[in-house]
Order: structure tokens, then sequence, then C-alpha cells
């Protein structure tokens, strides 16, 4: 691996990591907010560098929260999309990489949407969070990579004489 690329793999290493961490601290934030919010309660574990939230309402940082899923949703889909264009820069694995998290999001909207419907936002809630969840962090990656090693393994090999 050239030192280009070797540094470029770390670069992306480290925004991955920081951007997970990032995510977790705002989500954490806004739940604890939502928390405080929903119950009228005064003793709150607020984050110092997001107290300007307190200034919200609960339906307000509801629908921020939403907002922000798709926006973490997004980011990790270009940094994997990052990752995967470094190790298999073919169009077809970039294309299956963003066809992997738009099935992702897909599937999460048709849970609860269908939870909505059916009476059972509660479960169906729980399953689109988890799968949202994925979208916004280092399952997919995970996955993909050793995915399309096989992939191209596979394709790869010669034809067996008959």
């Amino acid at each position: 691996m050239s030192l280009k690329k070797t540094v470029t793999l770390i670069v992306l290493i480290a925004v991955f990591l920081c951007c997970g961490f990032f995510r977790d601290y705002v989500f954490l934030n806004f739940n604890e907010q939502l928390r405080v919010s929903y119950y009228h309660d005064h003793d709150s574990t607020l984050s110092s560098g997001l107290k300007f939230i307190e200034s919200f309402s609960y339906s307000q940082l509801y629908y921020i929260k939403w907002g922000l899923t798709f926006f973490f949703s997004f980011l990790f889909m270009v940094l994997t999309w990052a990752f995967v264009k470094m190790f298999f820069p073919e169009k077809k694995y970039l294309k299956w990489t963003i066809l992997v998290y738009l099935s992702l999001i897909a599937i999460s909207a048709l849970f609860w949407t269908g939870g909505y419907l059916f009476h059972h936002s509660e479960k169906g809630y729980i399953i689109s969070r988890f799968l949202m969840g994925m979208a916004q962090g280092p399952i997919v990656l995970m996955a993909l990579i050793p995915s399309f090693r096989l992939m191209k393994a596979y394709t790869e090999r010669p034809a067996a004489k008959e």
C-alpha cells in the first residue's frame, strides 16, 4: 500500500471514529433534553456544549432529532463509500454501497410506517431505530468490506474446466 493510500486510510478511520463519537454525544444529549422536557424534570445532565437546546420544545427536539438521524446516516454513507472506493474502485461496488444504505433507510421507513398504520408503533419504532442505528455506524462497512472481497474473489477466479 502506498504512503498516500496509508495516510488516506488513517485519516478516514480518524474521521469515522470522530463522527461516531460526535454522533453519540449529540444523541445522548438530545435524549437527555427530551427526557427533561417530557417529564418536566429540572435535574438535567445536559452537556455544557449543548446547553442551547434547552430552549427548544419537546416537539422541536423530536423533529430536529429526525433530521439529525438522516444527516448522520448520510454522513456515514459517504464515509463508507469513501472506504469502499479506496479498496474497490469499480463502480459496481460503489453502487452496491449506496443501494445497501438506501435499502436500510427504506426498510426502516416501512417498519416505522407499518407499526404506525397497524397500531404497533412501539414495535415498528424499535425495529426502525435499530436499522437506522446500523446506518449511523461502522456495521455496514464491516459487512460490506468482506462481502465485496468474497464477491471479487468469486468473480475473478478462473473458470472451471469440464
